[in-house]
């Protein structure tokens, strides 16, 4: 890889790299790629906002864990699950923003089931390419 490159990707920038930028906007893609094949929404506006809440929440994740230097007490694994603290609290921010958009201002008149299965594929995504990939 070139060297500058890696230097860009870890420059850090308001506390985070542009490595985070980058995964979380394509955590939130991935998702919307989940819910597209499984044809949960068709609607183009449930899968932009689906797409921006996961990253949106993700990238505050990242800042919040880093600004406040707590990184390295959430990157413990849990004894059961497998997966750190910092990567179930992710999936739960995820969640909740998700699931306050949708439900609040895109889909008003949807039932919550629609609403919290599309905050749910975006929180499972995003633990499992948090624990397993980033």
């Amino acid at each position: 890889m070139n060297p500058y490159m890696t230097g860009f990707l870890t420059t850090p920038i308001f506390y985070l790299t542009p490595y985070i930028f980058l995964w979380s906007i394509a955590n939130g893609l991935i998702a919307v790629g989940i819910i597209w094949i499984l044809k949960l929404s068709k609607t183009r506006s449930t899968l932009i906002a689906t797409a921006a809440t996961t990253a949106i929440a993700s990238i505050f994740w990242n800042w919040s864990i880093e600004f406040n230097q707590s990184t390295i007490y959430l990157n413990v694994d849990h004894p059961i699950f497998r997966i750190s603290w910092a990567d179930a609290m992710d999936g739960v921010c995820v969640f909740t923003f998700t699931s306050l958009v949708l439900g609040l201002w895109i889909n008003r008149e949807s039932r919550a089931t629609f609403v919290t299965k599309i905050a749910g594929i975006s929180a499972l995504v995003t633990i499992f390419t948090d624990t397993f990939f980033f």
